[in-house]
């Protein structure tokens, strides 16, 4: 069970570190006045959500299978 913990506490820890990449590249992308970079930051924050999203489902399901403490 200390390895459940030690697992959600780290993808915890990738979710909060693609957080800040986000802030970085919304700084990007406000600067820039390029089209194409524009349209290329905003790609990056898709993947970005996407990844988001994979890791809330991970821990969702890892969170399920860590029991509770009464």
């Amino acid at each position: 069970m200390p390895n459940d913990k030690k697992a959600f506490d780290g993808l915890l820890e990738a979710y909060v570190s693609l957080d800040e990449s986000a802030g970085t590249i919304v700084r990007n992308l406000m600067r820039s006045s390029n089209p194409d970079a524009r349209s290329k930051l905003v790609r990056e924050l898709r993947n970005l959500e996407k990844k988001r999203l994979e890791l809330l489902d991970q821990m969702d399901n890892l969170a399920k299978s860590i029991p509770q403490q009464v």
